[in-house]
C-alpha cells in the first residue's frame, strides 16, 4: 500500500524523486512509458473505459431498435392475415370482450410502457455516470 501511496504522490507531483528507490522509479518509468504506447486496439491504455461503454450502448440500441422494428412489421402482418379470415361477427365479439376487460388491457399496456421508460431512464442515467 506504501508502494501505491508513492506512486500516486509522485504521478501528482507531490514527491521528490530522491525519496523513491530504484525499482520504484523503475516502475514509475514503466508505467509512464505503457501509458504512452498504444494498445492493438488503437487506444492509448489510458483511454478511458467509459467511451468504449458508450460506444457498445449506442451499439446495442441501434440493434435494439432493428429488432422492436422488425416485430413490429411481423405484428403488423398478422393483424393483416387476422382480419382477412375475421368477419363483422367475430369482431363485434371481440370488441364487446375488449369493453369488457379494459382496465386490465390499459392496466398492462401502462406497465410496459412504464417498464420501457424506466429502462431507458436508467441506461441514460448510467451512460451520464
Amino acid at each position: 500500500m506504501d508502494i501505491n501511496k508513492k506512486n500516486q504522490t509522485l504521478l501528482n507531483g507531490q514527491e521528490n524523486y530522491n525519496e523513491l528507490s530504484e525499482s520504484e522509479l523503475k516502475t514509475y518509468e514503466i508505467l509512464d512509458e505503457s501509458l504512452k504506447k498504444t494498445s492493438e486496439k488503437g487506444f492509448s491504455l489510458g483511454f478511458s473505459i467509459q467511451i468504449i461503454k458508450k460506444i457498445e450502448a449506442k451499439q446495442q440500441r441501434r440493434f435494439n431498435i432493428k429488432v422492436y422494428a422488425l416485430f413490429s412489421v411481423i405484428l403488423l402482418m398478422c393483424l393483416a392475415f387476422l382480419v382477412t379470415f375475421f368477419n363483422q361477427d367475430q369482431f363485434s365479439m371481440m370488441f364487446s370482450i375488449f369493453l369488457e376487460y379494459k382496465f386490465i388491457v390499459l392496466f398492462l399496456l401502462s406497465a410496459v410502457v412504464f417498464i420501457q421508460l424506466s429502462s431507458r431512464f436508467m441506461i441514460s442515467k448510467e451512460l451520464k455516470d
